[in-house]
């Protein structure tokens, strides 16, 4: 037997074990990923829906019913974020950035780094959504209280931790910044121009 002919073989067999083992893994984590993604979705629809439904039908473009949720550190929370689209069929993006926090006193601020709360705190897809005339939006936005607020490790504290959402109009990326809004206008595709908030109390 040609022993160049036999490791190459070996070798071969070898990489195509190890391609079969990722290619499982991959699927293993996407499907993870996807059920996870729809037991969320089926969450809000179980325990918001109805309360979401009847505010944008009752006229709100835009609708929290839900947007002061207690999480200890560790654990999660979902928000349920409602849009109705009035006039003609258009895309829709969402934005939720960490804006703030206090700690129990309300008065002291935490120095919380609010590029690492957006990273390793929230979790939602902006979009875009494409939504027809008079069409109802439900969007799932996930909070985890992680044991840290930046990436030194400083520990979370208790206390109120606040996030802005906005829906803008079409698929763009403008920073959800109420205090930018505030010194140069709400910009003309935040719909319903308003800036939305959730907050996380964190005992």
């Amino acid at each position: 037997m040609n022993k160049k002919g036999f490791e190459l073989s070996a070798t071969v067999i070898v990489l195509l074990v190890i391609t079969i083992v990722i290619f499982m893994g991959s699927l293993f984590f996407l499907k993870k990923f996807f059920y996870g993604a729809e037991e969320i979705k089926g969450e809000i629809e179980r325990s918001t829906q109805e309360q979401i439904e009847n505010l944008l039908r009752s006229g709100d473009l835009v609708a929290i019913p839900l947007n002061k949720k207690t999480i200890k550190k560790g654990n999660g929370a979902v928000f349920g974020l409602g849009i109705r689209n009035i006039g003609a069929a258009k895309d829709f993006t969402v934005i939720s950035n960490f804006f703030r926090a206090f700690e129990i006193d309300g008065k002291t601020d935490i120095p919380a780094d609010p590029y690492y709360i957006n990273d390793n705190w929230l979790l939602y897809s902006e979009g875009p959504y494409k939504l027809d005339s008079n069409e109802l939006k439900l969007v799932p936005v996930s909070i985890t209280v992680d044991h840290a607020i930046d990436d030194l490790g400083t520990s979370t504290k208790a206390g109120t931790y606040i996030f802005n959402v906005c829906v803008f109009k079409g698929d763009i990326a403008i920073d959800c910044d109420l205090e930018m809004f505030k010194s140069t206008g709400f910009p003309e595709e935040l719909y319903n121009k308003k800036v939305y908030q959730m907050l996380v109390e964190v005992p």
